[in-house]
């Protein structure tokens, strides 16, 4: 089981190196954000004027917006004008591409009986490459007055290319399905053998593939997080930085390791010497269960099985007690209920179950080596 969570882990890392190597490699000569206007006094709006001087009365422009980009290193080209357009413009670069058309909006204002009148219209830039762009406007007229301009735009670094939505969605889900099916493969064998004997072969708790999830759950969706972050990034849901992601993948992972040794560690049974036969134990076992109210689940001549019922005020949702017989003593164990909802913490109750178990047995020892 240990491998096959350590092949997630690979899984999830090369994962996490895909979508970053899919985001382009970024320029090492300076500091500069990964799109960069250059040189930096350069402006980012250029107004457009009519073709002949005398008709120029509008006031327009076209602006790229500054900062960082939103998705997959698109940016907003805006266009706006005192003025209503003719007709809706179509922004387009020099090779002849189309810019993707967003949005429209305008308003409104009165100040001193005048009325200004502001219209914008957004597009989508995206570019793929780094080297120099000009943005000009098509289609763009006033009251049938031609206006032109271009915007000079200079890509100082590679950005991130573009990848379809869907195929990004298709890979989320992908990596939570490959995930399942490993956990399926590997916990194959276990799910299946006599748990008593494997707990003799092996000391430790043998799960399916429910209880991995239920038990590694938190260490498994911190995991998830950098790539469940990246994902929604390159969709376009959210803007999120490369170095932000990388940091949240750099905390996610170690503590999600953290946690899963921890989780991995209680799974591990110990070992109780006892001179007591089978039969005396497994009476201690049922007065135990009836004294603290746990309702056993198996009981046979190799292993117990039981569940605690704790109370609504407790600060867990429950444990179950795993005791095996073997020669000269038994294996005895305490986790949070696997039944249940997923746990790291039982706030000492497991070392409860454990310590009422083995001075049950004590007790019993004592009783039987004294004198009459």
């Amino acid at each position: 089981m240990e491998k096959v969570i350590r092949r997630r882990f690979g899984l999830l890392l090369a994962l996490t190196l895909a979508i970053r190597s899919a985001q382009g490699e970024q320029a090492p000569t300076d500091n500069r954000p990964d799109f960069d206007v250059v040189p930096d006094n350069a402006a980012r709006t250029v107004l457009l004027h009519a073709a002949t001087p005398e008709c120029d009365t509008v006031r327009c422009s076209l602006s790229i917006e500054a900062g960082q980009p939103r998705a997959r290193g698109d940016y907003e080209i805006l266009l706006s004008s005192n003025q209503y357009t003719d007709r809706t413009p179509t922004i387009v670069t020099e090779e002849g591409s189309p810019l993707t058309w967003l949005r429209s909006s305008s308003s409104a204002s009165w100040s001193n009986g005048t009325m200004t009148r502001i219209c914008r219209h957004f597009y989508r830039f995206s570019p793929a490459k780094k080297g120099e762009y000009r943005l000009r406007c098509r289609d763009l007229s006033f009251d049938g007055v031609a206006y032109d301009g271009v915007l000079t735009i200079q890509v100082g670094a590679p950005e991130l290319n573009a990848v379809p939505t869907f195929l990004l969605w298709v890979a989320g889900i992908g990596c939570l399905l490959l995930a399942e099916i490993l956990i399926r493969i590997g916990c194959h064998n276990e799910a299946r053998v006599d748990t008593a004997d494997f707990i003799r072969r092996h000391r430790r708790l043998p799960l399916n593939a429910e209880g991995i999830w239920t038990h590694y759950l938190l260490p498994i969706m911190l995991l998830y997080l950098p790539l469940f972050l990246a994902l929604i990034t390159l969709t376009g849901m959210a803007s999120i930085s490369t170095n932000v992601l990388l940091w949240i993948a750099a905390v996610c992972v170690p503590v999600a390791f953290i946690l899963f040794r921890l989780q991995y560690r209680r799974l591990f049974f110990h070992w109780w010497k006892t001179g007591l036969p089978p039969e005396q134990i497994d009476r201690l076992l049922r007065e135990l269960a009836e004294q603290h109210e746990w309702t056993i689940d198996h009981m046979d001549r190799d292993f117990f099985v039981a569940h605690t019922h704790p109370a609504w005020w407790s600060a867990t949702w429950g444990e179950q007690i795993f005791v095996a017989h073997d020669r000269g003593g038994i294996w005895i164990n305490s986790i949070n209920d696997l039944g249940k909802r997923s746990s790291i913490v039982s706030f000492g109750y497991t070392r409860r179950n454990i310590r009422r178990v083995t001075e049950a047995i004590a007790a019993q020892e004592k009783d039987t080596h004294s004198p009459m």
